[in-house]
């Protein structure tokens, strides 16, 4: 499995050609790019162009390595020119580069979507390059407009582009890390929005149209499988009521005490549903038992699941509803 490098390095690096070029007059083949770690990558420079006398663009393209990240092949510009008037370096998005709409990121709305990490990593490169002088960047990612429809920016009220990311500088191949800073986003916008009162959540999307089926137009964060750092993360950013809605045999998971609900990590619930409601039979899926409609025992089981999360995270109520596969309502529980 190979690592790639994220946005941010590839932003970095383009920066940094761009700045050799804009002294020099000749543009670099490669470019070396320090990251967070300390490590040095070398990336190659795809176009290199005089925009005028005074202003040099760069373009680099993204490798995600084996990670099936949607950026992966993207072109991303940097065109750099000195600022004569100030100093320091001064970065700034343009086409491709989303705009943040809503509070709670790490960026302030009305600002490009060009997160701290990476510009700390466009202003060591260009000042690797250009050690006191004032320079201008703005970076761009061609055909980000669209790209971005294929990521979570949308439900992050970033419009009009991509992100310019990365913590680390490299992107792990199928980074659960990655995972999590999407899930720490989202709670973070909706507690902006809600002013820390009350969060919804869901595995994912049959859980999430469920939920405005019943609440209209909330926000609901997909924690995936991961439960219990969703929930923990929730409760340290001070969210006081949950309400959680699912299927039945992720969420039973939760009462079994698993806060990673992948397949890999737990069990099915399948005979921990069928023994918990008192249910007798042979049955291969959670939803065979769903069809024999008890529905006042999913109603208890969902009671106890809301009883465990309230246990284990300490949120003032939380509510669960569960949901069959058709996204019909099946139970629900208050405490």
């Amino acid at each position: 499995m190979l690592k790639g490098f994220t946005t941010g390095t590839t932003a970095a690096g383009a920066a940094k050609a761009a700045a050799m070029m804009l002294l020099t007059a000749t543009p670099p083949p490669a470019v070396d790019v320090t990251i967070p770690s300390g490590h040095i990558l070398t990336l190659n420079v795809k176009t290199a162009k005089y925009n005028d006398k005074k202003t040099v663009t760069v373009s680099i393209i993204k490798d995600a390595g084996s990670d099936p990240d949607v950026t992966n092949a993207i072109e991303i510009e940097a065109t750099v020119c000195l600022n004569e008037v100030q100093q320091g370096v001064f970065i700034s998005g343009g086409r491709g580069v989303g705009v943040v709409t809503k509070p709670g990121l790490q960026v302030p709305p009305g600002s490009h979507a060009i997160n701290p990490v990476p510009i700390s990593m466009i202003t060591h490169s260009i000042r690797e390059v250009i050690p006191n002088d004032g320079v201008n960047v703005a970076i761009a990612a061609i055909g980000g407009e669209d790209i971005a429809q294929l990521t979570f920016n949308p439900r992050l009220g970033i419009l009009g582009g991509i992100s310019i990311i990365g913590t680390k500088g490299i992107v792990e191949p199928m980074s659960v890390d990655a995972i999590r800073q999407t899930i720490k986003c989202e709670v973070d916008v909706s507690f902006e929005e809600d002013n820390g009162l009350n969060l919804y959540v869901a595995p994912g999307k049959i859980g999430e149209a469920a939920l405005c089926r019943i609440f209209g137009a909330v926000r609901v964060i997909h924690m995936s499988n991961f439960v219990g750092f969703t929930l923990g993360y929730a409760k340290k950013k001070g969210v006081q009521h949950l309400i959680i809605g699912g299927h039945p045999g992720k969420l039973a998971k939760i009462l079994m005490g698993y806060m990673d609900t992948h397949s890999k990590n737990s069990p099915q619930a399948t005979n921990f549903v069928a023994d918990f409601l008192s249910i007798n039979g042979q049955f291969n899926t959670v939803e065979q038992i769903i069809e024999l409609n008890q529905v006042e025992k999913f109603n208890y089981l969902a009671y106890k699941i809301a009883e465990k999360i309230v246990e284990l995270f300490s949120f003032k109520s939380v509510a669960v509803y569960l949901f069959d596969m058709k996204k019909s309502l099946i139970g629900k529980g208050y405490v």
